[in-house]
Parts: structure tokens; sequence; C-alpha cells
């Protein structure tokens, strides 16, 4: 299994790379390279306050919103930035997901599907599936179609505005919990005492329901999420349980990896809509 994913890695364009502005200089040259560093750089520091200060009425979900764009301007860049950050962590993640064929069945939803990267890798593993990506950004949406054609992947489609009309059997739910449940500003949370469980269980309520209304009954959530607190994820897990989701014993797995300059730790686990 190994030597597949590292097949798929390779064959769409993944590689290791250690330092991102070296790596935009080599691809674009000099002079275009240091333009997408200096452009970046902007966007990084833009993201980093909106996330600290908060933006108003900005939503904590939009916040990035021009970051992930620009990230996504072509698949070229895409895959550069994705090589970067999320190399290690894509190749952690398939192998977990790998794991879990009993699981993919019927209709497959990917919400936060980014550029397509793990939804290419589950349409092509699961031939029989039926897969839609669902994502905000119209830039990641425009590549992870680009990169589906690439790969000549006939059962995906990716879109940016449209909400399917219908319920999964099996949704996929990716690094995506904690830009729909913080809603103040990094700093004021830094000024917070720690949450308790019940806490975290209401912070994490509104959007437990939201993927619980996009799986059948009997369905499943396949959920892999970034958590270093563990009050926060039983939070998580608590308010899944109570919008009818059950944990599948044996599918929990925790793992850290390099994410971009940073190491972070990630919880998977596989939930049954009851």
């Amino acid at each position: 299994m190994d030597l597949e994913i590292k097949e798929y890695l390779s064959r769409i364009g993944i590689c290791r790379i250690t330092e991102l502005d070296i790596a935009l200089i080599e691809t674009y040259g000099k002079e275009e390279g240091e333009r997408h560093i200096e452009r970046l750089t902007e966007l990084f520091d833009q993201s980093e306050e909106r996330l600290l200060y908060g933006t108003g009425e900005t939503e904590f979900l939009r916040r990035q919103g021009e970051l992930v764009d620009y990230l996504n301007q072509s698949l070229r860049m895409s895959l550069l930035a994705a090589s970067f950050y999320d190399r290690v962590f894509f190749r952690r993640v398939m192998e977990y997901l790998s794991g879990c064929e009993r699981f993919f069945v019927g209709d497959l939803f990917d919400i936060g599907c980014g550029n397509g990267i793990l939804t290419c890798f589950l349409a092509l593993r699961y031939p029989e599936l039926d897969v839609t990506g669902l994502e905000l950004s119209g830039n990641a949406v425009s590549v992870a179609k680009e990169l589906a054609e690439r790969l000549q992947v006939s059962n995906v489609r990716f879109t940016a505005s449209e909400v399917p009309g219908k319920k999964c059997d099996t949704l996929f739910s990716c690094r995506t919990v904690h830009e729909n449940v913080a809603w103040r500003p990094l700093c004021e949370e830094a000024k917070m005492a720690p949450l308790s469980v019940k806490e975290q269980t209401k912070r994490h309520r509104k959007y437990a329901r939201e993927l619980a209304a996009l799986v059948k009954h009997q369905g499943h959530l396949v959920s892999v999420e970034r958590f270093e607190d563990e009050s926060a994820y039983a939070g998580l897990v608590c308010a899944l349980e109570r919008a009818g989701f059950s944990p599948v014993k044996g599918t929990d797995m925790q793992f850290s990896c390099k994410n971009g300059d940073e190491t972070a730790a990630f919880r998977a686990l596989v939930f049954e809509k009851s």
C-alpha cells in the first residue's frame, strides 16, 4: 500500500520541498518567483492578522479565502504548496483511508476538498464510488477539476456553489472543523479559561448537525482533524454523537507529522449515522 501511495503522489507531482521560496524561484524564475514570494508573504501576514484579531463580520471560515485562492491560482502553484505543506500529511491520511475500505460505498461527499488530491485518490482507489468534492474556493475547484482530468478520473465531480440535493452514503471531512467552529479572534481565545468538554461540545454542536444533515441513515462519516487539545476533541466527538453519529470501534488513529514549518497532531475516526 505504501508503494501505491508513493506512486500516486509522484504521478500527480507531489515531491519533497524543504523551502517553498526556493521552489517558487526554481519553478517560475527569479523575477516571477520573487513576485509570488512577496505576495504570499503579504497574504500570510493578512491571514494571520485576521485569525488573530478578527475582521468584523467576516466569518472565521472565510478569513483565509484570499490566501487559499492565491495558492490555487493554478495546478502548478497548488502542487508546489501541497508538496511543502502537506506531502507527509497526505501520505498518512491515504494510509488511513486505505484501511477504511468497507466504509466507502455508494455516494461519497468530500467536504472542504481543496485541490482534490485526496478526493481523486479515493475516486481512483474505489472506482465503484460516485464522488462529489465540495469546496468554497472557486480556484481550488478549477484546480481539482484539472487534476481529475489529468488523472482521467471519471467518477468524480467538483463544485463550489452547488449543494447536493441528496444525502450521501459516506461523508469525508478532513481539516474542516476548526474553520467552521471558531467564532472568536484568536487573541480573545487566548484570554479565555480552557473550555470544559461540555462547553466544547456546545461549540461543535452546530457544525456536527450540518455534517449529520448530509449523511444517510446508517451512512458513515470519515473524520480526520487537527487536535492538540484532548478536551476539544472530546467535545467534537460528543457533539457528533448528539447529532446521531456513533464512533466505530477500531477505527481511531492518532498521528503527528510536519505541517509546513510546524509539527501538528491529528485524530482520525469513523462514525456511523444511527
